[in-house]
């Protein structure tokens, strides 16, 4: 029996259209449009189901009783691998089906750990199941429980033999600027109360949903759809924006309708894809098919499909699995990263007759982070494989335990009253274990740091539980972890940042063009310099380094220091340094999609040190920043070394 699954339901309607161009395949192939036909499928024998997993997992209890179901044997193709394997819903696909052959535990117990069942599971080697993933984004994650590659048909590939556009050959950057003002004068010390980033986020979000920055982003917009975009494909192209939030979505979409109303001659109009919400001003709820007039039945992506419909505005939605070929522009208002920057801008790689020419636009200052992103995976998986870690689960445990917080016996009677369902009793617990957490960890950065340590031993803990049978009492504190750490710091401060954002205004904005930003035109799609013809690596020093941002950035004596101990301890780190030993040869490789790779590394250390501050300053995550000096720097060792 063949499942393919993926955990979007656009994907799911991508895949099942593809399915109906086989004709011998009618009657064999079944479509899951609700969880209940997936159990009339499997008791029918039906040989392939289309489902998402969001369904598929809604029905695993009930054939994990079913002794007929568990012995068939199972294939799964998994589409878009890189986004949910990693946690409990990459387990959980795995549970029901199992050796018939494997006997039951001697000794039932009704406290037996579900995790640990389940890896016990996986640790029987799969015997009747096989697991396919697809992905063109590949994290380490995805390796690690999928393995090594078995075929790869990379983007380059693609691009050269004509199945996709290229999308990444040069992107026009414009940078949003605003000042903010707020009505409400808190005391000195109160900002200390909420963590950095959420606060720049925050911000970030007022300024973004302002409605005159959106006025007049939207005359830009329109102004580069009229001139550079509307006459590709014949005079038939199409073009997405992509907004920080669903709030500024819905403004956008407001926005965009009377202007095209008050233009004399347009002919083409505007839809806003969304997933529905509540205004959070007016608590009205705001629905898509409301607000696109949509007909009963009637999906907004079948609208879009219409000559008279040219913009489409989204938030979330849309960005994987879109498939709409007459799509050859995207405007940018939301920032996307690495693996999300690939999948977002990719939305505009299909072919049509005559479309040879894309235009992105990116109102974030982001353009560099999203061609470099494209560098990184262009050319398949940037990450080599390896085997989990079984101890990391174990280390991040000790830690916590150690620093003697919270015990094994709290974790006992949290899982407890969690079964039992007492939210009353639950909620006393937490308040006793939050006060108790505040006396002993005082500090903020000190409670952040705690918080984060929780929060990596539970997603440790879900993913290493496909590969290995942890003690009981291990995941009894991952459970503990889970349902107790967000509310450590959280409870009480949202609302008080939130009245504070609520009362914060933009009082001056403006768009600044910055140029077209692009990699020699087009991206390289081959290796660079090779052999040992090429200069000789450059000899380096942590201090060289220092002075150089010294001269190029302010920075105070205390963050030279963490830049300093967080160099060095990626020029020690053994992976990166074994990486770039074996790619030595290869600088192209290693200064470009390499160093991102250990730019990543970088933040990931300074977040476990708590500086959240640096994480969001423009000097150290802007191209060629900080961040992007010290990963050059680390390379630049590792290749000293290794010459």
């Amino acid at each position: 029996m063949l499942f393919v699954l993926t955990d979007r339901k656009s994907l799911d309607k991508n895949i099942r259209d593809e399915f109906d161009n086989f004709a011998h395949l009618q009657g064999v192939v079944g479509y899951a449009k609700k969880a209940s036909n997936l159990k009339k499928y499997l008791e029918t024998g039906r040989s392939i189901v289309v489902s998402t997993q969001q369904k598929f997992k809604w029905i695993l209890d009930e054939i994990e009783h079913d002794p007929d179901l568990k012995q068939l044997r199972v294939a799964f193709l998994i589409d878009e691998a890189h986004r949910s394997q990693e946690g409990k819903m990459g387990v959980a696909i795995r549970v029901p089906f199992r050796n018939p052959n494997e006997p039951d535990s001697d000794t039932p117990d009704a406290e037996t750990d579900p995790e640990e069942e389940i890896a016990k599971i996986i640790r029987a080697h799969d015997a009747n199941q096989l697991f396919v993933a697809f992905t063109a984004t590949p994290s380490p994650a995805t390796l690690q429980l999928f393995g090594e590659p078995f075929d790869t048909y990379s983007e380059a590939e693609a691009i050269r033999e004509g199945y996709i556009v290229d999308v990444a050959t040069g992107i026009i950057s414009y940078k949003t600027l605003y000042n903010l003002h707020c009505a409400i004068i808190p005391a000195a010390d109160e900002e200390k109360l909420y963590p950095a980033g959420v606060v720049s986020k925050a911000l970030k979000n007022v300024a973004f949903q302002d409605e005159g920055l959106i006025q007049y982003k939207a005359e830009v917009m329109l102004r580069i759809f009229e001139e550079k975009i509307k006459s590709l494909i014949d005079g038939r192209a199409k073009a997405m924006i992509v907004t920080s939030s669903r709030l500024a979505g819905l403004r956008y979409f407001q926005i965009l309708k009377d202007k095209l109303k008050e233009r004399d001659g347009v002919d083409y109009k505007v839809l806003y894809a969304f997933s529905d919400f509540i205004h959070p001003k007016t608590n009205k709820s705001i629905t898509e098919i409301q607000a696109n007039d949509l007909l009963p039945g009637e999906l907004i992506e079948d609208r879009f499909k219409g000559e008279d419909y040219r913009l489409m505005v989204v938030a979330s939605k849309f960005l994987a699995g879109f498939d709409q070929p007459l799509l050859a522009g995207m405007f940018l208002d939301k920032a996307v990263v690495d693996r999300n920057a690939v999948q977002t801008v990719s939305r505009l790689n299909r072919c049509h007759d005559n479309k040879d020419t894309v235009v992105v636009v990116d109102f974030t200052n982001n353009a560099h982070a999203i061609l470099k992103a494209f560098n990184t995976y262009r050319k398949g998986t940037p990450f080599e494989g390896s085997e989990p870690d079984e101890q990391q689960c174990v280390n991040y445990y000790d830690e916590i335990i150690k620093s003697e917080v919270f015990s094994p016996i709290d974790a006992a009677k949290m899982v407890r009253l969690i079964a039992e369902g007492n939210d009353a009793q639950l909620q006393f617990t937490v308040n006793g274990l939050r006060k108790r957490f505040q006396d002993r960890v005082v500090k903020l950065d000190d409670r952040k740091k705690f918080v984060y340590l929780l929060a990596r031993f539970v997603k440790s803990y879900h993913f290493l539980t496909c590969f290995f049978t942890y003690p009981k009492h291990i995941g009894i504190f991952a459970a503990f972890a889970e349902y107790v750490g967000p509310q450590l710091i959280k409870q009480g401060s949202v609302s008080e940042l939130m009245k504070k954002i609520r009362q914060t205004s933009v009082v001056k904005a403006s768009v600044q063009y910055k140029g077209e930003v692009a990699i020699s035109g087009k991206i390289k799609l081959k290796k660079g310099r090779k052999g040992s013809g090429g200069p000789p690596p450059k000899k380096v020093s942590v201090q060289d380094m220092i002075e150089r941002i010294g001269k190029k950035f302010k920075i105070s004596d205390e963050e030279a220091l963490y830049i300093k101990e967080v160099t060095e301890e990626k020029m020690h780190d053994e992976e990166i340094q074994t990486t770039i030993a074996a790619h030595k040869e290869d600088i192209y490789y290693l200064e470009n999609t390499y160093a991102g790779r250990v730019n990543y590394s970088i933040q990931d250390s300074y977040e476990e040190r708590g500086r959240y501050e640096e994480l969001v300053d423009p000097k150290y995550i802007d191209t060629g920043a900080i961040f992007d000096t010290m990963a050059l720097t680390v390379i630049q060792h590792g290749l000293q070394a290794a010459a």
